[in-house]
């Protein structure tokens, strides 16, 4: 059978590499706070909303994107040799192409990338005893399922997101919209809530029966329940919220709510089931909006030898040096831990909760100006988490000095007023003479100097 012919315009479209771009993601949203909260409409976003364009070597020189019309070379190929561009509009009221660069999304995927770190499912760590949780991958089977995947069906199976929203992270408008759209589908709810109560009602005959020594023969059949003792089932429910939070829950497959504050336990409130989430961090934070993992690694454990070429295998991957961007500094009586960043993510030093730093890298303790390039330290990195909204986050340690040995790292250490210079210690051992005719011509232009004043 003959292929089907495609029009002009069908067959553009579907090679053109410009509706290949997917759409564009909400912007994350800034959380509530009666604190001021300053913005900045350059900043990087903490994940990209934008796809990045790339275009191949023989099309940068002509300016071509895939795009409406080509790009200019002084904003692309001119800044960068490997330039990556994210659209926000094709075509403007002024006709142009509002486009930027997205080199700060995608080198920061390489430098993440570079680290050779496995992503593990959300756990917060302990920051006051420094204990890091255990690694668990999001491509288990066990916790890698959707309401729709066939992995649910195994015993213990968890899922890292469900068919219904998350309540508590829910605005007024948004909970009013979905009860809306729960009672439009009341009917079919009220026969999924009697197939749920003829089953229990079977199960109940039959465990009545096995007790008292029974024939068990014919009892599978579902009992028949009249509508009078179904509206008696649904009025107990309703005046008991403890038994009904369960069942609405389950029935409506919701993520289970956070903890309930403890001035509310002596209070009537909907219970929930344990979470079926594949973390127990997404139980208050609410469940991913994306795959646990992100698409940032594929891998699935740190199960790697890192080989040196002189020294072997080695028990520690190669240390990455970070940047000191905030201090340790005390306010309100308080000691706030300092904050570096990591392969351009941003997080706190793990190891400078229990302990000062008086004796650690210099730059961590105060700010300190006279360290050429600012204040940096060596780490090793450990863990890479992707919370519910998106955002990555590292834990990191710093670098012991057997870990920095066969590299040959050392943190920076300032000069001592007695030390010797480097070019002292360096194989030439030349030392400036102090009688050239250059010292002496000098010499004299500031005597002369010297004189006159």
């Amino acid at each position: 059978m003959a292929a089907a012919r495609l029009s002009p315009t069908a067959n553009l479209l579907r090679n053109s590499r410009l509706f290949a771009v997917p759409q564009a993601l909400t912007p994350p949203q800034e959380p509530v706070s009666s604190k001021t909260i300053v913005e900045s409409d350059t900043a990087t976003l903490p994940h990209p909303i934008r796809a990045s364009i790339a275009t191949p070597r023989s099309s940068l020189v002509r300016g071509d994107w895939g795009l409406k019309r080509p790009l200019p070379s002084k904003a692309t190929s001119d800044k960068s040799r490997n330039p990556v561009v994210r659209v926000n509009a094709l075509d403007t009221f002024e006709h142009v192409t509002d486009f930027e660069s997205a080199s700060d999304h995608t080198k920061t995927l390489e430098k993440f990338q570079e680290l050779h770190l496995p992503i593990s499912l959300h756990a917060k760590p302990n920051y006051n005893t420094a204990v890091i949780p255990k690694h668990q991958s999001p491509f288990d089977s066990l916790v890698d399922n959707t309401a729709e995947s066939d992995g649910l069906k195994q015993p213990g199976a968890k899922q890292y997101r469900q068919k219904g929203p998350y309540l508590a992270g829910q605005t007024e408008t948004e909970f009013q919209l979905y009860l809306r759209k729960i009672r439009r589908e009341k009917p079919e709810l009220l026969r999924q809530l009697r197939e749920r109560y003829v089953a229990q009602k079977t199960a109940e005959r039959r465990k009545e029966a096995q007790d008292n020594g029974k024939d068990l023969e014919g009892l599978d059949q579902p009992v028949e329940v009249s509508d009078a003792e179904f509206h008696d089932y649904l009025k107990r429910l309703r005046a008991d919220p403890r038994a009904m939070g369960p069942i609405l829950f389950d029935l409506l497959d919701l993520p289970s709510p956070p903890k309930v504050p403890s001035v509310r336990i002596g209070a009537a409130y909907y219970t929930a089931n344990g979470t079926k989430l594949s973390a127990a961090q997404y139980a208050s934070s609410g469940p991913p909006k994306t795959h646990p993992s992100a698409g940032l690694s594929y891998m699935r454990s740190h199960a790697m030898i890192y080989n040196h070429p002189a020294f072997g295998p080695q028990a520690n991957r190669r240390p990455v040096q970070a940047r000191v961007l905030m201090p340790r500094k005390r306010q309100k009586g308080r000691s706030q831990r300092p904050i570096i960043g990591v392969a351009g993510f941003a997080h706190e030093d793990l190891n400078s909760m229990t302990f000062a730093d008086h004796n650690g890298p210099l730059g961590l303790a105060f700010f300190d100006a006279t360290i050429p390039g600012g204040a940096k330290l060596w780490v090793t990195p450990t863990r890479a988490y992707v919370d519910s909204q998106g955002r990555v986050e590292l834990v990191s340690n710093r670098a012991t000095a057997s870990a920095k040995a066969p590299y040959g790292l050392v943190d920076y250490q300032k000069p001592a007023p007695t030390s010797i210079s480097d070019v002292a210690r360096g194989p030439h051992r030349a030392v400036p003479r102090l009688d050239t005719a250059d010292f002496g011509k000098s010499n004299n232009r500031a005597g002369t100097s010297s004189g006159r004043s």
